[in-house]
């Protein structure tokens, strides 16, 4: 990948985070009514957003190179990575639910979050399989569960699930944008082309 190609992908990133936030956040106000920020605030938080996306990517790319070099079987890996993705999406059903508290707490409700980000995550999956192979489905599907939900983080402590939403929204926006645009990004290695065989000379 050139330099070039990392300048596109940051600005292209910061862009769609910028207006990925605006329009999640007047979403969740037809849904959940108004969510307390306005529109230039919501434009800032989106090129956070967007800022953060990035960095949960490049991390991701070094655990995966990394990843890749202690665990030789892609079999092995891959089940891994599903193991990881299950355990994140049980983790974030349960911090959801015990900062929403016990007066409030609605498993319906808290089931939002979990669901929102798998959803996304299989949609995205399956493009990336159709437009790759058949082995890049669960890598991206953990990819997009668990940056998602490590780089929404931060907003948990705010304790409201529309602030939550609005950051989990724009980031999932912004990792299904980066994701998909890896594979055209980076170049493909020359393989040597198979030299043609000879003929055998024909016998006089």
């Amino acid at each position: 990948m050139t330099i070039r190609k990392l300048f596109f992908l940051f600005w292209t990133t910061l862009l769609l985070g910028t207006l990925a936030a605006p329009v999640a956040g007047f979403a969740l106000q037809v849904f959940f009514g108004p969510i307390g920020i306005d529109f230039v605030r919501m434009l800032w938080a989106g090129v956070m957003f967007g800022a953060v996306a990035q960095m949960g990517f490049f991390a991701y790319m070094v655990f995966n190179m990394v990843g890749r070099g202690f665990i030789r079987n892609p079999y092995i890996y891959q089940s891994l990575q599903l193991g990881l993705t299950i355990l994140v999406l049980i983790n974030s059903f349960s911090i959801t639910l015990r900062r929403g508290g016990e007066e409030t707490a609605s498993f319906l409700l808290h089931l939002i979050l979990p669901a929102v980000i798998l959803i996304a995550a299989l949609v995205v999956a399956w493009f990336k399989m159709k437009a790759t192979n058949p082995s890049a489905f669960i890598p991206t599907v953990f990819f997009m569960v668990a940056a998602t939900w490590l780089e929404a983080l931060p907003s948990i402590e705010q304790q409201s699930l529309e602030m939550i939403l609005l950051m989990v929204l724009t980031l999932l926006v912004c990792n299904a944008w980066q994701i998909m645009q890896l594979h055209r990004l980076v170049e493909p290695m020359d393989l040597p082309t198979p030299e043609k065989p000879q003929k055998e000379k024909k016998k006089s």
